[in-house]
């Protein structure tokens, strides 16, 4: 499989518009035509990790932090970066980042579901896209092929569910004139049809390809179908999330909580052990910057990493319970998450070509911070 076809794979899942404008996701470095065999996962492209994949014959290293944000005035093994991107390119590893594009579609709330939590919501929105409703009549014993066509391309996407769509079933009329070649019926003869109305949600940037791919499938010459533009936007991407418990626990039954979700040993706090919390807000990584979001949605703990003295101060001024369960403690699953991402996605594929044997692993990687 060629190293583009991966990049489609993770940019379906995020999308490179949803990162924050100082960020540099995407292929970083080496070839997009390649082809891959195995990939290697990271939460960090540090040298161990760089030499893992040198060493275990990787063609593709996906991390989620960018070895790269900066501009680079020159790449030579005098500095630890440029070390590092000619070992890539010498090895003819494909190397790739998804970092806030990742945090924004992905990472809170996979965060949010192993702890737990209902009814998550986006913490601070970054992203929103116009939404449309497409209603197309199909014949009835054609109408699942049009719509698993539609729901492939990506319609029916409202929040963490898929494929949503509303059928309707009722009679159509047509009279083929001449000239026409009618998939039912005959020239000149009215025809009334037994069909069924689809209607599903679609994105603006998926709108075009979602009609492209209901038009190759759809029987008819001249389907008929609607297109509505819609008041309400596309929301549920963004930095952090919020939930609710199934119902109120002590801040020291929770912490106990994010230890076993994490696989994590230890986090701080700022509150009380016996503080009672129902209504969580987190955000993996470093997310001090929504802590006000998440006194705004009236959370009573915001769990994330990266805390420094004064913002833990603050907050506890404002009421809100903190819990530090560190940078790489809150990210470092996105490995494994991405690696049974890939392997589902690839298995679901039809496949012409080598693709069953792409090897995907994970990096064998430790925390910057060990206690003493």
């Amino acid at each position: 499989m060629k190293c583009l076809k991966i990049i489609k794979l993770l940019e379906e899942l995020a999308p490179l518009k949803y990162a924050e404008d100082w960020d540099n996701p995407g292929l970083l470095a080496g070839r997009a035509e390649k082809d891959i065999h195995k990939i290697m996962v990271a939460l960090d492209p540090s040298e161990t990790v760089i030499s893992q994949a040198v060493e275990q014959n990787v063609d593709m290293l996906i991390t989620h932090h960018p070895m790269i944000f900066k501009p680079i005035k020159k790449i030579s093994t005098q500095s630890f970066i440029g070390r590092k991107l000619v070992k890539l390119i010498q090895n003819d590893i494909s190397y790739y980042a998804m970092h806030t594009n990742f945090d924004c579609a992905m990472m809170a709330l996979e965060a949010g579901r192993r702890l737990g939590l209902k009814n998550i919501r986006v913490l601070e929105s970054v992203y929103e896209e116009k939404l449309y409703k497409i209603a197309v009549f199909v014949p009835e014993n054609q109408a699942d092929k049009v719509r698993q066509a539609m729901t492939k391309e990506g319609a029916g996407f409202i929040g963490n569910y898929s494929d949503c769509t509303f059928n309707t079933e009722g009679f159509g009329t047509f009279l083929p004139r001449e000239g026409t070649d009618p998939f039912i019926g005959k020239r000149g003869e009215l025809s009334k049809v037994h069909e069924v109305k689809i209607e599903t949600i679609v994105e603006e940037s998926k709108k075009e390809s979602i009609i492209n791919a209901m038009l190759k499938v759809h029987p008819y010459e001249e389907p008929a179908y609607d297109i509505y533009p819609l008041a309400s936007s596309m929301q549920g991407v963004g930095l952090g999330c919020f939930g609710y418990l199934n119902q109120y626990v002590s801040a020291e039954n929770l912490a106990e909580r994010v230890k076993q979700a994490f696989h994590i040993p230890y986090v701080t706090s700022t509150g009380d052990p016996e503080d009672k919390i129902a209504c969580v807000a987190l955000c993996p990584g470093s997310g001090k910057s929504v802590i006000d979001s998440a006194i705004s949605c009236h959370a009573d703990v915001f769990i994330t990493g990266d805390i420094d003295h004064h913002t833990a101060y603050d907050a506890k001024e404002q009421g809100l319970f903190l819990m530090d369960a560190g940078h790489f403690g809150t990210e470092h699953f996105m490995a494994e998450f991405v690696k049974n991402y890939l392997k589902e996605k690839i298995a679901q594929m039809d496949f012409n070509m080598q693709c069953m044997d792409i090897n995907i692993i994970t990096a064998e990687e430790q925390p910057i911070f060990k206690i003493l």
